[in-house]
C-alpha cells in the first residue's frame, strides 16, 4: 500500500515521486533487508508504474508478505503447549509436606471438588480469598479445555489458509483469560485474608492466613503448567 509523505508542492499536491515510497521500504527501513536489489532497479519500476506499465505487485522472498504465519515449529510448540495443559488433569495441583512430615497432594478432579464445595466458605474469608477461588476455578477448568482445542485446530485442514488462521486464533486468544487469571490470584494473594481452618492445615511453619507465601507453598506442578501453557498459546495468538 502506497503510503504518500508529508511534503507539499506549490500547488497543494503531493509529489510525484514521493507516491511511491513504501512503509517498510524507504520510510520505515530500520532492520528490514533491502526491497530493491539496486537503485537502477527501484527507478525502473517506479518509472513503469507512473506510464501504467508493469506489474502493480512486486514481491520479495525476503517480505514479511511471504512468510508463513504457521510454520512447522510454531505447529509443534502450540500442540506442546495445548498438551501441557490438557496433561494438568492428571497432575497435582495442590501439594505440600506437613509438619508431620508426610507429603500431602491434592490431583485436578479432587482440588475442583474442594474449590467448588468451598466457593462460599472462601467468599466469607474475604473479597481477595474468595475471587482467588473463583479465579482457580477459570484457570482448572478453561487450560484443559482450550488446551484441547489448540492442539485440534492446530492440525486440523480447511478449506482456506484464512479459515484455518480464524479458527486457531480463537482457543489461542481465549488462553488470555488464563493467563491473566492466574496473574489475578497472585495479586490477590498480596492482600490475603483469613481462610477458617487454614493453620490446621498441618503446613510446616504454616502462615496463620492465606497470602502469596501460601500460595506458593501450596500451589503445585498443575496450577503452574497450566498458566505456562496458556501464555505460549495467547502470545502466538498476536501473530495471526
Amino acid at each position: 500500500m502506497a503510503q504518500p509523505t508529508e511534503t507539499p508542492r506549490s500547488d497543494g499536491g503531493i509529489k510525484m515521486e514521493d507516491r511511491y515510497r513504501y512503509i517498510g521500504f524507504q520510510v520505515f527501513p530500520k532492520k528490514i533487508e533491502p526491497f530493491w536489489k539496486s537503485e537502477a532497479e527501484a527507478q525502473q519500476y517506479v518509472a513503469k508504474v507512473k506510464t501504467g506499465l508493469g506489474e502493480s505487485v512486486l514481491y520479495r522472498e525476503s517480505s514479511l508478505l511471504e512468510q508463513e504465519a504457521m510454520g512447522k515449529i510454531d505447529r509443534w510448540v502450540l500442540s506442546a503447549a495445548g498438551a501441557l495443559m490438557v496433561l494438568t488433569v492428571a497432575l497435582p495441583w495442590v501439594g505440600y509436606r506437613t509438619s508431620a512430615g508426610t507429603d500431602f497432594s491434592m490431583y485436578w478432579p479432587d482440588a475442583l471438588g474442594a474449590l467448588l464445595g468451598g466457593l462460599g466458605t472462601a467468599f466469607s474469608a474475604g473479597l481477595a480469598v474468595g475471587l482467588s477461588a473463583l479465579l482457580a476455578l477459570v484457570v482448572m477448568l478453561g487450560a484443559p479445555v482450550l488446551g484441547a482445542w489448540t492442539v485440534v485446530m492446530v492440525w486440523r485442514k480447511a478449506r482456506t489458509p484464512e479459515q484455518y488462521l480464524i479458527g486457531l486464533r480463537t482457543p489461542l486468544k481465549l488462553s488470555y483469560y488464563v493467563f491473566f487469571a492466574g496473574v489475578l490470584i497472585f495479586l490477590l494473594s498480596l492482600i490475603g485474608g483469613h481462610i477458617p481452618g487454614f493453620e490446621s492445615w498441618g503446613l510446616i511453619e504454616g502462615p496463620e492466613k492465606y497470602n502469596t507465601a501460601a500460595l506458593f507453598m501450596v500451589l503445585s506442578l498443575g496450577g503452574y503448567l497450566a498458566v505456562a501453557g496458556a501464555l505460549i498459546c495467547a502470545v502466538k495468538s498476536g501473530d495471526l
